[in-house]
């Protein structure tokens, strides 16, 4: 036996060499799709809602659900108005989202339009939600919700 090993030990050495290297290739891709598939991810959509009487819109209904397999954290909705102008709304604690896990958040008449510093008026132009990290998540088609609600 020791002789096979002192006649072959290159080629043993070159054989689990290029073992080991297939072992780390397989561990790296398994953990590399471990970690795509574990991230926090948010599905979002936006519906008006409408008074019963007068059939007109007075809010925007937006549902931020959790698809992704971690614990999403939000804040809550950023406006946007014009001229790079946003408010926050957001919730001290965070709005913790487990999967599977949904929250219903509103937009009311009432943050259409923002008052500016020096007497401006900025009329709302987008909607997105914001989590703890910074990260914006835009909404599915935001724009039509928000077009029906200005127009009462």
């Amino acid at each position: 036996m020791a002789e096979f090993a002192t006649e072959y030990k290159d080629f043993l050495a070159i054989s689990f060499s290029m073992l080991s290297l297939i072992v780390a290739c397989i561990a790296l891709f398994f953990s590399v799709r471990t970690n795509i598939r574990d991230k926090d991810k948010l599905r979002i959509t936006a519906r008006t809602v409408t008074e019963p009487i007068y059939n007109k819109v007075y809010k925007i209904e937006v549902t931020v659900m959790n698809i992704g397999r971690r614990i999403a954290v939000i804040e809550g909705l950023q406006y946007k108005y014009g001229k790079n102008h946003k408010f926050h709304d957001y919730s001290r604690e965070g709005i913790h989202l487990k999967e599977r896990e949904r929250v219903k958040l509103y937009v009311e008449r009432q943050c259409i339009i923002r008052d500016g510093d020096e007497g401006e008026v900025y009329q709302l132009e987008d909607i997105t939600v914001l989590d703890t990290q910074g990260r914006e998540h835009k909404i599915k088609d935001s724009k039509k919700p928000l077009e029906r609600l200005i127009e009462g």
